[in-house]
């Protein structure tokens, strides 16, 4: 790999951090014009495509990636992410359980598993899986609000509140934990409910890519039901 490609990738990292994906995308694919195979790049043009919303196109990317490494569990999670995200919640599952066949503790997989057992109305299933990932990640968001939501819906509003209330207490200006409050919502059909969450995202950071993807997501799937 070339010096050049080398600072490029500095450069990216350091666009990603800053929430500047856009920037980002256009460096990668400055790099892909050189080295069209390039996996580092084309894995991380995947991740960016995720953070956008593109997640047509970052199954396309997948998929072409895991013709030559067909047991890449960075890119067989991506995949089954972008699958769940689109509600074609069994293949999801397909390539998650994958995943977990070749590393049974991987916490990616067994977030995202968790993730689809919730929209397949498996929820006892759900939480007992979320309790065992709560023994050894106590305060970890994406896991607490999955419980919560799973709590939610078999009607244990007691239980699930206080969940809730400590994926808050934890850090109140991530603005990464907004967002996937933001999403998470989404997910569960409440759309309108997440608004105030990437609104707060925009007040702490107005460019935040991520925040206006949600924002955005929010309106197409009200305009689909004014249709």
């Amino acid at each position: 790999m070339s010096n050049n490609i080398n600072s490029k990738f500095l450069e990216i990292e350091i666009l990603y951090n800053a929430k500047k994906q856009l920037d980002a995308l256009s460096l990668l694919d400055d790099i892909l014009k050189m080295e069209p195979d390039n996996l580092m790049g084309l894995r991380n043009k995947g991740i960016i495509f995720l953070h956008l919303g593109k997640y047509e196109q970052c199954i396309e990317l997948m998929n072409k990636l895991l013709e030559s490494n067909p047991d890449d569990i960075e890119i067989l999670c991506r995949k089954s992410l972008s699958l769940e995200i689109l509600g074609k919640y069994s293949e999801a599952l397909e390539y998650v359980d994958r995943v977990l066949k070749m590393e049974p503790d991987n916490l990616m997989g067994l977030r995202n598993k968790g993730i689809i057992f919730l929209h397949l109305g498996k929820y006892e299933q759900c939480i007992e899986l979320m309790n065992k990932l709560l023994e050894s990640n106590p305060d970890d968001i994406e896991i607490l609000l999955t419980k919560a939501m799973c709590l939610e819906m078999t009607g244990k509003h007691f239980d699930y509140i206080p969940i809730y209330e400590k994926a808050l207490k934890v850090d109140k200006k991530n603005i990464e934990m907004f967002c996937s409050i933001g999403f998470h919502i989404i997910q569960l059909g409440g759309h309108k409910n997440a608004i105030p969450y990437f609104d707060r995202v925009l007040k702490m950071e107005p460019d935040n890519e991520v925040a206006k993807n949600g924002l955005k997501c929010i309106n197409y799937l009200k305009n689909k039901e004014n249709f």
